[in-house]
């Protein structure tokens, strides 16, 4: 069934443009217009490396391997020590599933959480990852970082603490919650 914006739409198009063959028409090239559009990258410009993780094993992978480069990305000597998650499995639809994990980054001093935040923009961007800020609910500044894939990565840095934690979701892969 069709929002109502869109029945009314094609009502009027059908009066227009000479009945419901013309609906046709244009609900077709419609159609494909938005299938083009929602495809970000054609698949000859896709690698291996930046297509969606198709196990489980491999999302954890590349997950793992960008959430190292963020802490990686922390100043020299402020990381003294981190402890890694277990990797969990949420539902993304009926036949696909993504990864949760994570790293608990215990700071040997303090940052400045908007150069930490912007150094972390600035090593992951040309990967074709953005970030965005926010403010958690107990008011800590937070850094969302997204992949090309939608894999997403919530950097944030407690000062009080002198504790960071980034929690990590792959990309969606086929799969069911069953598998894990």
């Amino acid at each position: 069934m069709l929002p109502g914006f869109a029945r009314r739409w094609l009502t009027r198009l059908d009066g227009a443009v000479g009945g419901p063959g013309a609906r046709t028409l244009t609900v077709a090239t419609l159609a494909l217009g938005t299938l083009a559009a929602c495809s970000e990258t054609s698949g000859a410009e896709r690698t291996a490396e930046s297509a969606p993780p198709a196990t489980r094993a491999l999302a954890e992978q590349r997950t793992a391997a960008l959430q190292d480069r963020i802490v990686d990305t922390f100043p020299k000597g402020s990381v003294a020590e981190q402890s890694v998650r277990g990797w969990v499995l949420l539902s993304c639809s009926d036949d696909d599933i993504q990864t949760a994990g994570g790293v608990h980054v215990t700071l040997a001093r303090s940052v400045d959480v908007d150069e930490t935040y912007d150094a972390i923009v600035h090593a992951v961007e040309p990967d074709g990852y953005s970030g965005a800020r926010d403010t958690t609910p107990k008011g800590a500044a937070r850094l969302t970082v997204t992949g090309p894939d939608d894999d997403q990565y919530l950097v944030t840095i407690y000062r009080e603490d002198g504790d960071a934690r980034i929690s990590s979701f792959s990309p969606c892969f086929p799969g069911s919650l069953a598998d894990g």
